[in-house]
């Protein structure tokens, strides 16, 4: 973990950006700071390797931060300053063991979120319905066919021979 001093203009999400990592890893490594938008000149933070923690490694440093949670740094209230900084500490936190859901993960988690995956299948088990249907139809009607009954007659479900 390196050190920073915040020198005159830094925000934090710019030294984030910065060093390929989100606000929340920032925010992470730093307990001490009560509110995102109040950091000093000369005030040193710590700075992690995107390496060492889950999930912080990133172009975007809002990466996983709701609109809502944006519009709360945005604020002028120093409470929603606050509370986002603390929540946002306290999520980088609870990732610190866990490891990053994969692509295939992500994508199972995503379409069984918007009924994809369903749809498919309920797809796939009426087409596989209809071709048995089909399959089921096709072979009374062989049974009718000129070729298999000649010389036989059928009525009312019994077969006579034409002999």
């Amino acid at each position: 973990m390196a050190g920073y001093k915040i020198k005159s203009g830094d925000t934090l999400s710019q030294i984030a950006k910065r060093n390929g990592m989100t606000l929340k890893a920032l925010l992470g490594a730093n307990p001490g700071i009560k509110n995102a938008n109040k950091i000093r000149v000369g005030q040193s933070i710590k700075v992690p390797s995107t390496s060492m923690q889950a999930g912080s490694k990133s172009n975007n440093p809002y990466e996983g931060m709701t609109k809502t949670e944006m519009n709360m740094l945005r604020s002028k209230d120093k409470g929603q300053n606050e509370a986002v900084t603390r929540t946002a500490q306290m999520q980088q936190k609870d990732m610190a063991g866990r490891t990053s859901p994969n692509k295939k993960k992500a994508d199972a988690v995503k379409d069984k979120k918007s009924g994809r995956t369903e749809m498919l299948n309920k797809a796939k088990a009426k087409r596989a319905s209809a071709k048995k249907k089909t399959a089921t139809k096709k072979s009374y009607q062989s049974f009718d066919s000129p070729s298999m009954n000649e010389g036989y007659m059928a009525i009312g479900g019994k077969v006579f021979t034409g002999r």
